[in-house]
């Protein structure tokens, strides 16, 4: 084969991946943590990552634990971890009894106070943080209807407090 040739094939397929990663589409959860009027407190996870949403789970309380861990609650039998988001970020504890059942083998569940839309929006509008400002919780944002959506690091999150859970 000539070289021009093989680079004709080169570019079309390069051009075939990349129309293919901006047609790829997935399918966010918005939802809102804590009670502040500014609407800075739009949160998003893929919709994937969630098993089920809960309303008025009884929350038990555990000893020895991080603030921002409200305790477990019982979820068919099994025990699921209740993480309220707005005390990691250092805001005041939420009082909802909405939960985020998380759709991996953590057993952790996100307290949060209202589930706003599922949103569709392909990967490239997820605009990441650079280094510098890079979060431990926030992997950028998300633009859903004109409002910025932070969007969670899920699995940093529980990361962080498996860590803290086994050092206590």
């Amino acid at each position: 084969m000539s070289e021009e040739i093989l680079s004709l094939i080169k570019s079309s397929n390069r051009e075939n991946a990349e129309k293919k990663q901006l047609k790829k589409k997935a399918v966010w959860l918005i939802f809102t943590i804590g009670n502040q009027a500014d609407g800075k407190n739009l949160y998003a996870i893929p919709a994937d990552s969630v098993k089920e949403i809960l309303r008025d789970a009884t929350v038990f309380p555990l000893p020895f634990v991080p603030p921002y861990v409200n305790g477990v609650l019982n979820r068919y039998g099994d025990p699921y971890v209740v993480i309220d988001s707005a005390v990691l970020e250092g805001k005041e504890a939420q009082q909802s009894m909405l939960f985020i059942v998380l759709n991996d083998e953590s057993h952790t569940c996100l307290r949060i106070t209202d589930v706003r839309d599922f949103f569709t929006a392909s990967e490239k509008d997820v605009i990441h943080f650079s280094e510098e400002e890079l979060s431990d919780y926030y992997e950028g944002t998300l633009k859903v209807n004109n409002q910025e959506v932070f969007v969670l690091k899920v699995q940093a999150i529980i990361e962080k407090v498996g860590k803290e859970i086994a050092a206590a």
